[in-house]
């Protein structure tokens, strides 16, 4: 009866997850937020993004691996043909920081909705030569299904690959502003509580796309505007681009690896952050794994950073 009323779920360095009525609430534990209010003042002590140094200790380490996983994943892409760009904070990291931004610890990718089915459809049972991956859905049965490529043996070794869709046409300014405004709208709306498999909640996020947001029209030009999926839960205000700030893809550098990013770079993180050199005040690790790295979980990311 008590479990039914409270019952702890998780606990992990920085929080707890628990059941009150069934109803699931996840809290920092006490004094993290102090903790984190003391690192983010550490870097916003320097007076250029550029003079911030590398992350040190078992944060670094997940970094590294990181980006050697980012390696093994740049390399399936080409031997399969398949596109992406990598985007958000690893775009901005790449930029700012020439790798990864010193709190940030995960891995951001997109894909062509071409690319992105197609991609499932190859992977879903398995990657024949690479048996340690697995493509994973991140969904809380509500609002967002995208993609992870998760290492099996390892909970810090992935990649989120987020889907972008083409218009039908290309878009002025004050067109993606609108556009942007009515991904915003359905995403505000929608739920996905009543359907009951990953299929079903893909399915409905695709019919949403083709007729609510494409109006059902058919692709009249070559080089269309392109806009951040309905089934992630982008935050961003401005969620299209014109095609020629995306493509062709480039070869830029992360960490000690080439991989592919937008052909604009620098009009990407502005549309997203603003003024996307300066140093956040929210800038402090989101994740809290880097605190407790058991033996295993360690040879598991020494071997991949190599």
């Amino acid at each position: 009866m008590f479990d039914f009323i409270f019952k702890i779920e998780k606990s992990t360095p920085s929080h707890i997850s628990f059941r009150i009525f069934g109803i699931k609430l996840n809290c920092l534990k006490p004094g993290i937020k102090k903790e984190r209010k003391k690192i983010a003042q550490y870097y916003q002590s320097f007076k250029s993004a550029s003079d911030i140094p590398k992350a040190q200790g078992g944060l670094r380490l997940i970094q590294q691996a990181n980006a050697g996983f980012l390696k093994l994943f740049d390399r399936i892409c080409q031997e399969n043909n398949f596109n992406y760009w990598i985007d958000f904070g690893t775009l901005l990291g790449s930029i700012r920081h020439n790798g990864f931004i010193p709190w940030d610890d995960d891995i951001d990718v997109s894909m062509l909705r071409e690319d992105y089915e197609r991609f499932i459809e190859q992977f879903k049972n398995g990657f024949e030569n690479y048996p340690e991956l697995e493509i994973t859905f991140e969904n809380n049965k509500r609002n967002k299904c995208f993609i992870k490529i998760q290492h099996k043996h390892s909970e810090n070794l992935f990649i989120d690959i987020f889907p972008y869709d083409k218009y039908h046409s290309e878009l002025s300014n004050e067109e993606k502003i609108l556009l942007s405004e009515k991904i915003t709208e359905f995403r505000n709306k929608k739920t996905t509580k009543k359907f009951k498999t990953i299929d079903d909640i893909r399915n409905n996020f695709k019919k949403i796309t083709q007729e609510k947001i494409l109006e059902n029209k058919k692709i009249e030009s070559e080089t269309p505007a392109i806009f951040m999926g309905v089934d992630f839960p982008h935050k961003w205000k401005n969620k299209a681009f014109d095609w020629n700030v995306i493509f062709p893809l480039q070869r830029i550098n992360f960490e000690h690896i080439q991989v592919n990013a937008p052909n604009m770079p620098k009009i990407v993180l502005e549309k997203i952050y603003g003024n996307y050199m300066s140093i956040p005040k929210d800038s402090y690790p989101r994740h809290s794994s880097y605190l407790d790295i058991n033996e295993n979980e360690r040879n598991i990311l020494e071997n991949i950073a190599k």
